[in-house]
């Protein structure tokens, strides 16, 4: 195990994982700590034959997940092999991230909880001498979507595109903290047309109006939620890769 390192409000621990992506490459497990004190565990994996400044790509899980769903992703590879460094992480309160004193429903509308875990891992990012941090993006799911919409709303995250899977607006819009509506910004939307009797689709048309710059929609058959919409429709991992090499 290597020393802690510390950066203001960041400490870093790294040691090797145990979860790795289809092609056995090595991730790195990363702990955060973010600014009210919560330790978030992360995957973080660069490109083969890094040379140059990388874009990188944030994961992050729905709720009652962990990052493991995006490294059992094709996706993930998918990624890699396009030049992405990628870091998923564990909200607070699931995976190997720390608890805090609130509840789990809490958790999916404060702004004072999972958009700080958010925040730091982005401060780490922007931290790492090898990663563009001009160039940084989110893909998320379900609450995960909602932090994304949240970050392409907000230029303190400086994101600069993002994917979101089955987002909802009240959440998002809870989490962001804001009196007036978010207003997203290069953002590239998915759901499925029956999840949640279509209001998961309703939602992504309302928050695809919203937004400024470059947009994208695609409403995907039946009523699989997140990252499950991946795994059953496939060619959507296609679209995302496409999308960032337009955005990001």
């Amino acid at each position: 195990m290597k020393p802690i390192i510390t950066a203001t409000v960041i400490v870093l621990l790294f040691f090797s994982t145990g979860l790795r992506s289809q092609n056995e490459q090595e991730a790195i497990e990363v702990e955060i700590l973010t600014e009210d004190g919560v330790k978030i565990s992360g995957s973080y994996q660069s490109p083969k034959d890094q040379t140059k400044l990388t874009p990188v790509i944030i994961l992050i899980h729905q709720g009652g997940s962990s990052r493991a769903e995006w490294l059992e992703l094709s996706l993930w590879n998918k990624l890699l092999d396009k030049g992405y460094a990628l870091l998923a992480y564990d909200i607070r309160q699931h995976g190997k991230s720390s608890k805090d004193n609130g509840d789990i429903m809490d958790l999916f509308n404060n702004p004072e909880r999972a958009p700080l875990d958010l925040l730091a891992v982005i401060h780490f990012l922007e931290r790492d001498k090898q990663i563009d941090s001009k160039r940084i993006g989110i893909i998320g799911a379900s609450i995960g979507a909602n932090l994304a919409c949240v970050a392409a709303s907000m230029d303190k995250y400086h994101i600069k595109s993002a994917v979101s899977l089955s987002a909802k607006i009240s959440a998002a819009q809870n989490l962001s903290g804001l009196q007036e509506p978010i207003i997203p910004n290069n953002v590239f939307y998915i759901a499925s047309k029956k999840e949640q009797n279509g209001l998961r689709k309703e939602w992504a048309y309302e928050l695809y109006e919203r937004t400024t710059g470059t947009k994208k929609i695609e409403i995907a058959k039946g009523d699989m939620h997140g990252s499950l919409i991946l795994i059953e429709f496939n060619h959507l991992e296609n679209s995302i890769i496409e999308w960032f090499e337009q955005t990001l």
